[in-house]
């Protein structure tokens, strides 16, 4: 479930028109279960030449398995928290004893190659995200009503590509997501809901086409 900040206001927020510009970072928030990983994945594997993701790092220690810069990128715990401490970090959890966390070099890496960098982050992220630094356009990936999400996992169930889940966990999600969207819903560019993947990925990419011959509306901190 996602921490809200109770402190979270819609508040007014001047902004400006602009001429097209290309954003640097593709921000893909919604609630756990919606498939924004789904939707990451297949602009990465569609487009590679003008997409691109990072690498989270790990204070955990590699396994047999790993390759260096593949899944993950290898640190010690010290060097993270040290990183972590001096705000290196646009977002950081611990899972089972070891940190992971997302770098903002990373994203720099990403953008600096010319590509635009995709990130599925938390909606606390956002408020680090929107700035002129990272330029973000926002898409909110909704989830559906609850007797098409529980249709959807049966489907995807019985085709071998999913897990079963329960009511229980069904229900969270969609609460999650409407809660998401009631907190943070002033950042969003775009909100898709994802009640079919084929098409919510369509919605997303003829959206960014777009994006690239239109006027923009952006904070006048982007661009004063």
């Amino acid at each position: 479930m996602v921490d809200f900040d109770r402190h979270e206001l819609l508040i007014y927020e001047e902004v400006a028109k602009v001429p097209p510009f290309r954003r640097k970072t593709l921000v893909l928030i919604g609630a756990a279960g919606v498939g924004r990983r789904s939707l990451k994945n297949k602009l990465l594997v569609s487009d590679p030449q003008h997409y691109g993701t990072t690498v989270p790092y790990t204070s955990r220690k590699p396994k047999s398995a790993d390759r260096e810069n593949m899944m993950y990128a290898f640190t010690s715990r010290s060097k993270m928290e040290a990183d972590i401490k001096a705000g290196h970090y646009l977002e950081h959890g611990e899972y089972d004893g070891n940190l992971y966390g997302t770098k903002n070099d990373s994203i720099h890496e990403v953008v600096e190659a010319g590509r635009i960098c995709i990130l599925d982050v938390s909606p606390q992220a956002l408020k680090v995200l929107r700035t002129s630094e990272f330029l973000p356009y926002v898409v909110f990936i909704k989830a559906p009503e609850f007797e098409v999400l529980k249709a959807m996992n049966r489907s995807g169930v019985e085709a071998g590509v999913t897990k079963h889940r329960t009511d229980a966990e069904l229900k969270r999600t969609v609460d999650e997501s409407a809660k998401i969207q009631r907190v943070y819903g002033h950042y969003f560019d775009l909100t898709i809901v994802n009640d079919d993947l084929e098409q919510a990925y369509r919605k997303l990419k003829s959206s960014l086409e777009e994006l690239k011959g239109a006027q923009q509306w952006v904070p006048v901190g982007w661009v004063f």
